[in-house]
């Protein structure tokens, strides 16, 4: 048996791993052509894969928040934080002012609408105070028409009584006068009778007084006409330069004088006439029974 040496066994060696490597080399590249196929069928076999995700939208235009990963907030150092800056303290400041102005404002405007409100109310009160006013003082205008309309037909009346007891103690006064003096003339020598005497005289006692009843009571009624007219055209004139919403209280003082005035001197002049003309009547009796 032949000894090989260390040479030639290298070589043996080098040629029969090249032998291995080339026949190796097909059979791997055989097998990879297999498992290209298989991965082919087993691609057309199995379903396609989902659609990616998408992405999940940000605000102000901010790119997508990286994947935390455990542990990272931990290896975070800390830092301290920021001091305020003195721009946005003023900031603060400027609106800050800017609301308590506001607020200043409209506390203000609330305050001119109260105002507003009741000086409103106040001309309200006051408009309807005059409107009372003026219907008071057309009612006083009304009473003092009616006062005058009274104050002319009582004038009227009263006149008219006075004409006819003038007329009705006139008349039978100037007949039994003409018939007295018929029966009182006498003839030389003859005197009239004692009963024509006292007649006479009596008559003329009873005319005289008759006469100045009259004539009191004509001049008691002249002056209170007098009286009455200047007290009402008082009130006229009063009453022309008055002006609505303004009544005067003189003018009212003095429409109550002269009322209690009118009706006093109308009950007073009412006596005096009624008494009057029982004077008269009776006297108009008396003088029938003695001439009869």
């Amino acid at each position: 048996m032949s000894v090989v040496s260390t040479s030639d066994l290298s070589s043996l060696e080098a040629m029969l791993n090249s032998l291995m490597g080339r026949s190796g080399g097909g059979e791997v590249t055989q097998m990879d052509d297999n498992d290209e196929d298989g991965e082919e069928e087993e691609a057309l076999e199995s379903p396609p894969p989902p659609p990616p995700l998408p992405v999940r939208p940000t605000l102000r235009g901010r790119l997508p928040s990286l994947p935390r990963v455990p542990g990272a907030a931990a290896a975070r150092p800390w830092t301290p934080p920021s001091p305020p800056s003195p721009h946005k303290g003023g900031e603060e400041d400027a609106a800050e002012e800017v609301s308590a102005s506001v607020a200043e404002l409209e506390r203000k405007a609330a305050e001119a609408e109260a105002r507003l409100r009741q000086k409103e109310e106040e001309n309200a009160a006051l408009r309807r105070r005059i409107e009372s006013y003026h219907i008071r003082w057309l009612e006083y205008e009304i009473r003092i028409k009616s006062l005058e309309e009274d104050f002319h037909e009582q004038l009227a009346s009263l006149q008219m009584a006075r004409d006819a007891a003038r007329m009705a103690q006139e008349l039978p006064y100037v007949d039994l006068h003409e018939f007295a003096e018929r029966r009182m003339i006498k003839l030389p020598g003859e005197e009239a009778p004692p009963r024509l005497r006292q007649a006479g005289s009596r008559r003329s006692a009873d005319g005289g007084r008759r006469i100045s009843a009259v004539g009191r009571l004509g001049a008691e009624f002249r002056r209170g006409s007098q009286a009455l007219e200047e007290g009402v055209a008082a009130l006229t004139v009063e009453q022309k330069t008055w002006q609505p919403g303004f009544p005067s209280a003189d003018s009212l003082g003095d429409l109550r004088k002269l009322k209690a005035q009118f009706r006093a001197w109308k009950k007073d002049y009412k006596a005096r006439l009624r008494k009057a003309k029982a004077e008269i009547d009776r006297d108009r009796r008396r003088h029938n029974s003695c001439w009869i």
